[in-house]
This record gives C-alpha cells, sequence and structure tokens, in this order.
C-alpha cells in the first residue's frame, strides 16, 4: 500500500514542484536584485550651485560623483527638489549662496543634501551613505587647504622674527596661533542632510506600501481561485458571458469595498496618510481589480492548474513591483514586466500618498487601462474557451 502510494501522480507531481519552485523563485529573486547596492550609482542625481564663488568646489564635486551614470547640473534648488519629489532624480547637492565666503571667513559652512524618503529603502540608505562621504570628503579637502594657509602664515611670521632670543620667547605664542587656528579648521564645513518627505524611523514603515501592495495582491489571487469555481458553476446554467460579467461585477465591488478597508486599516497602523484616505482607496481598489483580473486569465485557460503559473508571475511582481529597488536598476526582464503589473503602480503611488502630499496621477490612469486591457483579453478567452477546466485532485492518486 505504502508503494503504491509513493508512485501515486500527487507524490510525482508535489516532487516536481519542489525542485521546479525551489530554483526558478531562487533564480528569480537572486537576478531581480543582484544590482544592489552596486548599481546605484545609475540613479540620476542634481547638483545645485549657487553661490557663484565656489567654482573650485563645483568641479571637485563633479570629480567625486562622476561614478553616477547621470548628474543634471542646474542653479535652481526648488526645480532639483521638484524633480527629486517626482523622481526625475533622487539626490540633489546644493552648494548654498555665500559657502565660499563662509569658508574663507572660518565660519561653518554648510554643504545641503537633499532625499526623498518616500524611495524603497535601499535608495534611501545608498543617498545617505553618499551625502556623508562627500560631505567628509570635501570637509576634509577644506581642511587641508585652510591648514597650509595657516601654517604658511605661522611660519612667515617666525621668519621675520629677530633676535633669536626673541624668536624663544615668541614660540609658544606662535604655537597657541596654531592651535587657535586648527580648531576653527576643525568644522569648516559641515553635512546638511534635508529628509524630504521624512519616513518614520523603522523598516516597517519604509516598506508598508510594499507590503500592503503585495498582501492585498496575494488576497486577490487566491480569491481567484475561489470565485472561478463560482464562475464555472454558473456558466453551465446561465451561459459564460453572463457569468463572466456577474463575475466582473463582483470583483468590483470587492475592489471598492476590499480599496476602502485596506485604505483604512493602512492608516491605522501606520498613523500616516489619513488626509490621503481617497487615494489610497482609489490606489488599492484598482490594485485589487488588477490583480483579479491578471490572475483569471491564466486560470480561464487552464483552470485551478492556471495559479500554479500565477504563483510565478507573483515572485515577478515582487521584484518588478518596484518595492525593494526602482525601475531603473532592474534588469530589462523586470523593466517590461513592471509595465503590467498591478503591484507596481500600488506601490509607486503609496509611497507618496502615506509619505508625501502628492501621488501622480498618470499611476491611476496606467493602472486603469491596464485593467481594462486584462478584461478585454478575459473576454476573448471567455468567448473561445467554451469548457471550463475543473481540477480533481482526487484523481492524482
Amino acid at each position: 500500500m505504502f508503494g503504491k502510494f509513493i508512485k501515486s501522480k500527487g507524490v510525482t507531481v508535489a516532487f516536481l514542484v519542489m525542485l521546479i519552485y525551489s530554483f526558478s523563485v531562487f533564480a528569480i529573486y537572486f537576478t531581480g536584485y543582484k544590482p544592489l547596492p552596486s548599481h546605484v550609482t545609475d540613479l540620476p542625481i542634481a547638483l545645485v550651485n549657487q553661490d557663484k564663488q565656489s567654482n573650485k568646489l563645483n568641479s571637485q564635486l563633479k570629480q567625486s560623483l562622476s561614478s553616477f551614470k547621470t548628474v543634471h547640473e542646474t542653479g535652481n534648488l526648488k526645480q532639483a527638489v521638484n524633480d527629486l519629489q517626482s523622481r526625475k532624480n533622487y539626490l540633489v547637492v546644493d552648494i548654498p549662496k555665500g559657502f565660499s565666503s563662509n569658508v574663507q571667513n572660518n565660519k561653518n559652512a554648510k554643504l545641503k543634501f537633499y532625499i526623498n524618503e518616500a524611495n524603497q529603502v535601499s535608495v534611501v540608505s545608498g543617498m545617505n551613505t553618499v551625502a556623508t562621504k562627500i560631505g567628509n570628503a570635501v570637509n576634509n579637502k577644506v581642511q587641508l587647504e585652510k591648514g597650509k594657509v595657516a601654517l604658511t602664515k605661522v611660519t612667515m611670521q617666525q621668519i621675520q622674527a629677530a633676535p633669536a632670543a626673541v624668536q624663544v620667547q615668541q614660540a609658544p605664542i606662535a604655537q597657541a596661533k596654531v592651535n587657535s587656528l586648527y580648531n576653527k579648521i576643525g568644522n569648516s564645513v559641515s553635512t546638511d542632510i534635508h529628509r524630504i518627505n521624512k519616513v518614520d524611523t523603522g523598516m516597517n514603515h519604509s516598506m508598508a506600501p510594499f507590503f500592503i501592495s503585495l498582501a492585498t495582491y496575494l488576497a486577490a489571487m487566491i480569491g481567484t481561485v475561489v470565485l472561478y469555481g463560482v464562475y464555472a458553476k454558473f456558466a453551465r446554467e446561465i451561459g459564460r458571458f453572463k457569468s463572466f460579467a456577474l463575475l466582473e461585477i463582483v470583483f468590483t465591488a470587492l475592489a471598492i469595498i476590499g480599496g476602502a478597508f485596506v485604505a483604512t486599516i493602512l492608516i491605522c497602523i501606520t498613523k500616516n496618510g489619513a488626509s490621503n484616505w481617497l487615494g489610497i482607496w482609489l490606489t488599492q481598489g484598482l490594485e485589487i481589480m488588477g490583480a483579479y483580473n491578471i490572475n483569471l486569465i491564466l486560470v480561464l485557460l487552464l483552470g485551478q492548474s492556471g495559479m500554479v503559473l500565477n504563483i510565478f508571475i507573483t515572485i515577478i511582481q515582487v521584484v518588478a513591483g518596484a518595492g525593494m529597488i526602482p525601475v531603473e536598476l532592474m534588469g530589462n526582464f523586470f523593466k517590461i514586466s513592471h509595465n503590467f503589473s498591478p503591484v507596481y503602480y500600488s506601490v509607486m503611488s503609496n509611497f507618496d500618498l502615506l509619505n508625501a502630499n502628492n501621488a501622480p496621477s498618470n499611476l491611476a490612469w496606467s493602472a486603469l487601462l491596464l485593467i481594462i486591457g486584462y478584461i478585454i483579453v478575459n473576454s476573448i478567452i471567455v468567448t473561445f474557451r467554451k469548457k471550463q477546466p475543473m481540477l480533481h485532485f482526487e484523481n492524482l492518486a
């Protein structure tokens, strides 16, 4: 009996699933997250010079930022920060007015950096590291230059002093001057990092837009299988077109009600985005509608067994949804995949809605067009798929 059980189709299928999924899931994530952290320099950044006397520093910063593929140079800080919020750049390095004057007059000069925290945690962390390194490098450079000036000044004073006996008397004074000058040099340049769209401390807050979008998608994926059984039953009784129409109505109702529920839960847990409740509701509702319809495609074609492939699609969307890394850093496969991912539009909108006051409206329109496309595809399948395949697991024995 044991031998017969072992040789059954179900055991074979389970074995194959283990082999296939263990390899494919690892391969997808391993290749998908390969760009981090070495490819952070592929992201565009901006260099703003508001001080006409700091051309030398501007050149130094350009050299420090040479590893970045795209560095936008401008004198308009406001525009650079606006581009930062719309993700046209991911870091703004600003040389403020009077920077050179403050350095020359031994005043504290602040080199400013602007980082949009309504982004993937890997990007925010990477840009903070870049800002700190650049700030330290500039400070060290300024200290060296001012140190040379200080030592030269003291040396000249000593050379001009006479006679030798007087020099001995002046030595302690000269040393005191050096110490005084170096005390001023020690704080020549400070790094001033401005956190745009500040996110609360904790990875849970940074990852919240991704977590909620993935959770919503998984719920819809499981719901698709359940509702497919209802669709198949009613298709035999009232016809597949009427049954499909009723299924889409149910999807819409679930999107409206579920979107409102998810939006409320998200705001209550994170304690952010309350003023954007309607936007979050719309975002989650569109994702739910998109998730149901993208999962329905393979289920209509293959029955419940289509969920095997839907799991692969879900795994791909974990990367392509851009919850961990931005699209700019993805490989070509994931760059293409993100366009068809309901998770992507939800994640990117939630980054803005939870932590900022603006969400790009084009994301909502793009999500809506994607949903319409999926409904059209499903309508075509229903037209040609006259019988609904149903999987009976007992037949695998």
